[in-house]
């Protein structure tokens, strides 16, 4: 590649470390949360893949994907083109990811410049209980801790206020949850939420069983 032969050493070495975290986290947002500063601020790694962008893209094609770049919400992402190398998560982080991309079409209109949406662990709870996803309606400390944790390191969400691992603590979505899962994936998604609250129900239903017994 002629592009990436014409970059000096340091630049080289700056592309190879964006390509292993796009491959990494498939996501990278032109905005995050500053934990220290305790607000949004811009991310310098943003700035500097929209500069190699055209060779970003020529490196990730010839190991098939293809690489996006999103300005209005300021998102690079990466898809594979033969829809292989997915993510595969849990039924609780599955349905802790739902909640959020629900919680967050619901704001989309109050949505700020970032275009992030701030909730809590509770709010997102709350709502998996009021679709009867929870089985007896409770959570473990353990499923909520994974979601958060893997959520985050796809760059779905931040935390900013508290621990992971306290109860009800603070989360800003990121609109990497419209990459996520996409408008077009929707009614899979409802679908899905349906299933998953019918084998709750189910669960719950075969324990009253066998304490009768």
């Amino acid at each position: 590649m002629e592009e990436y032969e014409a970059l000096n050493a340091t630049e080289k070495s700056e592309f190879r470390r964006l390509a292993n975290a796009l491959l990494s986290r498939t996501y990278l947002l032109r905005n995050v949360y500053d934990d220290q500063k305790k607000m949004m601020d811009l991310n310098s790694d943003y700035r500097t893949a929209r500069r190699f962008f055209t060779i970003l893209q020529g490196y990730f094609s010839l190991a098939g994907w293809d690489l996006y770049r999103d300005d209005e919400y300021g998102v690079i992402y990466l898809r594979n083109q033969q829809g292989s190398n997915r993510a595969r998560f849990s039924a609780f982080t599955t349905m802790f990811l739902y909640i959020l991309r629900l919680i967050y079409e619901e704001n989309r209109q109050q949505v700020e410049l970032h275009h992030d949406v701030r909730t809590d662990t509770f709010a997102v709870i709350h709502k998996m209980n009021a679709f009867g996803l929870l089985k007896d309606g409770r959570s473990t400390a353990k499923d909520r801790l994974e979601a958060q944790k893997t959520l985050a390191r796809y760059q779905v969400i931040a935390k900013i206020d508290g621990g992971w691992k306290t109860d009800g603590n603070k989360l800003l979505i990121y609109p990497t949850i419209l990459f996520f899962l996409p408008n077009s994936e929707i009614d899979a998604m409802a679908r899905q939420l349906q299933e998953m609250r019918k084998q709750s129900q189910e669960g719950a239903t075969s324990e009253e069983g066998e304490e009768s017994l």
